[in-house]
């Protein structure tokens, strides 16, 4: 009977053991598992606090153009500074309607390309058009002074060159071109990406001049990838204060502060 007892005693203790230790292996483990889910995720940046714009070069390592480049975006654009032509470049728009599927990205709103059809010609390299943004107020400045909104509308080549048109945007007469973006806009981004049910004409968006300012820079966003040929419109269009408001109450503010321009030319020419 007593052998029995401890033989008992000695079981209850090598599974009290054996239990102690598959907990403590476990919480050791969860920091393991944590790391891996964090891998998967795509890295939080945002436009204030600890993840804003002076602090996007430390939330990763992949960020590092944002505070180091030299040729960074936004910059503001001083007319009297402005080369009036540059030499050679030649720029054709090859717009037409375009249907496009929008959704909130946590950080805009977004009007993605469906088709391939839409492109800019640069020195006879063709620049597809793959979706168009908001920000408010605007992110570049005409002479220090900030436009309600801006509108950029990407294109990327072949071998993923990048050129962006700005477009500012201030309040007038309602923007009846981007209506429906505007009805369906997504407050949040629960909502799933929709397809607007009419094409935008893409010609008719933007003004009839178009005298452009160009350089050269780099993303926006994180990463801030440099490299990219922007053309920032100089005659801003046009959205009823309804609009302005509406887009706003989502993002009240969400564009990047002007950067350093560092001796880099700006010129002024049209696109055709």
């Amino acid at each position: 009977m007593r052998k029995n007892y401890i033989y008992a005693y000695v079981t209850l203790a090598v599974v009290l053991a054996l239990v102690v230790y598959y907990t403590m292996d476990t919480t050791e483990q969860a920091p393991v598992e944590n790391e891996e889910q964090l891998t998967v995720k795509d890295v939080y940046w945002s436009y204030d606090g600890e993840s804003g714009p002076n602090e996007w070069v430390n939330v990763d390592a992949a960020y590092e153009a944002c505070g180091r480049g030299e040729l960074q975006s936004p910059i503001n654009i001083e007319i009297s500074n402005v080369v009036e032509e540059k030499v050679g470049e030649d720029i054709q728009l090859k717009y037409e309607e375009e249907l496009f599927s929008i959704e909130n990205n946590g950080h805009t709103i977004e009007a993605n390309s469906t088709s391939t059809d839409n492109s800019m010609i640069i020195n006879n390299k063709e620049y597809k058009l793959t979706g168009i943004h908001f920000h408010s107020p605007s992110e570049h400045q005409l002479n220090g002074q900030y436009f309600d909104m801006e509108a950029h509308l990407f294109h990327e080549s072949e071998k993923g060159e990048l050129a962006v048109i700005g477009l500012f945007i201030e309040s007038g007469e309602e923007n009846e071109v981007l209506a429906e973006i505007w009805d369906k806009m997504p407050v949040d981004g629960k909502k799933a990406v929709q397809v607007l049910n009419n094409p935008i004409n893409l010609q008719q968006l933007l003004p009839e001049d178009k005298s452009v300012y160009q350089y050269v820079g780099s993303l926006t966003t994180p990463p801030c990838t440099e490299g990219v040929n922007w053309f920032v419109l100089e005659d801003p269009i046009t959205m009823s204060n309804e609009q302005i408001n509406q887009f706003s109450s989502i993002f009240l503010q969400n564009n990047r502060p002007i950067q350093n321009i560092n001796n880099r030319d700006v010129f002024k020419i049209d696109l055709n």
